[in-house]
């Protein structure tokens, strides 16, 4: 047994409990590191929580995903993290990627602690044979109940039971008990609580019923699409259970239920180890006959025959169907490829063409009579799009829809997304590279701290050391920090600033210093200031805010004419751009809007577009 040290260790400690096993409760693994803890002297200064949890991946396992995060951030709070077992860590079929993820601790200075196993913190060459087994047998043990789970569901699809969870419009889940006694119908959302009870699938109300009959006649009888369909349902003021219309997808799902003729279908599919899913080969499928059907069994397959010819589409069959529409109707639109009974819907040609120009370009069909949208009313050629974005992209290093909308040798960016689909998808063909969400977020606020505006939040300049400060003075008046807090104390930035300034509200905590609760901690801080009747609530939209501008009206008044004298016009831009007045947002929140603020100053409409103030001619 080792002794504990002088000068404890910080440490982290994991916690993941799943479903299949309870003696694993975050409670008792708890107890279990806090005893190690003491005994080897480590100082738990953090707890990072997933609770019902799967460890096959690292999939919606939030809390192991931020600590990873924290152990490869400086400066971090701890120096150690302490798992229960291997287990813990990770239920991963590659062994090698339990194995990476501690890797990576390691090259960033943590050490990978597994309390409840006999090498502890161990690195010997023995340790990792030992470790690497564990880690297999972790994975081993995860296969074997998935393949028992899956037998044992399918026994019990063979007799008669609902496997899975709610079913489509017009059926409901009946509980009954082990005799097969009826219990009661289970509404959405509801399971049954007893382990001997069985759940079997009833026909629902009569009045949902007719509604499966009247698709099926419909779309059988009538030749109708389910676009069509749908739209005359919601005309007669049919509503599945939330009170909503049904769709287009939910008409085809009916068209395709087997439940419709009175029999439940098992093993279409098959996902493992949250893997991908599979569509089994029909000779595979369970299937059992449950009640009277609903529809008669040829009209059925009809709808089985006319769904498969209009699910295969390949881009040779849309083409084909394409050039057919364009001989009978003599051109080719969104429209009407919609009203077309032998065509694919608007979405399939765009997801097999990328766009409806590059479907019209394969089938030769050039759009003359179509109004292009653009600058000056100006008809644009694809090559001259391209052109153009690649001389944006030259001149500014970057592509945006304010840079695009501005540059006169572009058109407007809804000419492009008609004419390519997206602009992403015009960037890929121009050669230019196409970034994420995330990333223009980043580049934008990676711009604006460069240009010192990000630093201004409501007019008021905030350091990275006064901010972290105001957290500190929060937490010590509070006792603790959330989002909601932050928004309303109305003495500090908002969360979204926090985030925005370190990256993350998590990475502000850090650097402050302060504790870092996990996501379970954190809603259990909730509920208990809930109870107490001091919780701080997220404000209703449309909630109105209070003005906020630590500065004097008459000089921003003073600076806006000045900035008009400076510029010949003031805009939003030109006053974030300008360090001595606050931002645009904080002089429109104090002034109600921008216009008051331009006439309370003297300024006036410049003639022309976009809106512009100035100062008034000279008389």
């Amino acid at each position: 047994m080792s002794t504990p040290r002088n000068n404890p260790i910080r440490a982290a400690q994991y916690l993941r409990m799943s479903s299949e096993n309870q003696r694993y409760s975050t409670e008792n693994q708890q107890n279990a590191i806090a005893e190690y803890a003491k005994e080897h002297g480590y100082e738990i200064v953090a707890s990072y929580i997933d609770a019902g949890k799967s460890g096959l991946s690292l999939k919606g396992r939030d809390a192991l995903k931020q600590l990873l995060s924290d152990a490869l951030t400086l400066p971090r709070i701890f120096d150690a993290i302490l798992v229960l077992d291997v287990s813990r860590w990770g239920r991963f079929q590659d062994p090698d990627q339990a194995g990476h993820y501690e890797f990576l601790c390691r090259e960033a200075g943590v050490l990978v602690v597994y309390c409840a196993e006999p090498f502890g913190d161990d690195v010997a060459p023995i340790t990792t044979i030992v470790k690497h087994l564990k880690r297999v047998m972790a994975g081993e043990y995860s296969r074997e109940l998935s393949a028992k789970l899956s037998r044992a569901r399918r026994q019990q699809a063979q007799l008669g039971f609902r496997q899975g969870g709610s079913l489509s419009y017009g059926f409901r889940r009946l509980l009954v008990d082990p005799a097969r006694n009826p219990v009661r119908v289970l509404k959405r959302g509801e399971k049954k609580a007893v382990n001997t009870e069985r759940v079997i699938v009833v026909p629902g109300p009569p009045e949902e019923l007719a509604a499966i009959r009247r698709i099926f006649k419909l779309y059988v009888g009538d030749q109708l699409n389910p676009t069509e369909i749908a739209r005359r349902l919601a005309a007669a003021g049919v509503r599945d259970q939330g009170g909503k219309p049904l769709r287009r997808g939910t008409i085809r799902h009916i068209l395709s239920n087997e439940l419709c003729i009175g029999q439940m279908t098992y093993n279409v599919t098959t996902r493992t180890l949250q893997g991908p899913t599979l569509k089994n080969p029909e000779e595979s499928w369970t299937r059992v006959v449950a009640f009277r059907p609903i529809v008669p069994i040829v009209q059925f397959r009809k709808a089985q025959e006319r769904l498969s010819e209009s699910c295969n589409w390949n881009k040779d069959r849309i083409a084909k169907s394409l050039q057919k529409l364009l001989a009978e109707k003599g051109c080719l639109s969104q429209r009407v490829i919609a009203k077309a009974e032998d065509a694919p819907c608007y979405e399939t040609v765009v997801k097999h063409f990328g766009s409806l120009h590059a479907a019209y370009e394969a089938v030769g069909y050039d759009p003359a009579n179509i109004v292009a949208v653009g600058n000056n009313a100006k008809h644009w050629s694809k090559k001259c799009i391209l052109r153009g974005l690649q001389k944006l992209y030259r001149a500014e290093g970057r592509i945006s829809t304010r840079l695009v909308d501005a540059f006169p040798e572009l058109p407007s960016t809804i000419c492009i997304r008609r004419r390519f689909g997206t602009v992403p998808n015009a960037l890929r063909e121009a050669g230019l590279p196409v970034l994420s969400h995330t990333e223009i977020r980043l580049a934008t606020w990676g711009r604006r701290r460069a240009a010192g505006s990000a630093r201004t939040y409501k007019g008021v300049r905030w350091t990275d050391a006064e901010l972290l400060r105001a957290l500190r003075d929060l937490d010590k008046r509070y006792g603790y920090i959330s989002a909601n807090l932050l928004d309303q104390n109305g003495d500090t930035p908002t969360a979204y600033y926090y985030a925005r300034r370190f990256g993350s509200l998590t990475r502000a905590r850090v650097l402050a210093r302060l504790l870092v609760p996990t996501r379970s901690q954190l809603t259990a801080a909730g509920m208990m200031r809930k109870k107490e009747g001091t919780l701080i609530r997220r404000k209703p939209p449309g909630t109105p805010r209070l003005p906020f501008l630590h500065y004097r009206s008459s000089d921003v008044l003073v600076g806006l004419r000045r900035l008009a004298e400076k510029n010949g016009l003031v805009s939003a831009r030109l006053i974030d751009e300008d360090r001595s007045l606050p931002s645009w947002g904080a002089v429109r929140h104090h002034f109600g809007s921008l216009c008051a603020a331009y006439k309370l100053a003297g300024l006036v409409r410049l003639p022309g577009r976009p809106v512009r103030f100035g100062l008034p001619p000279q008389e």
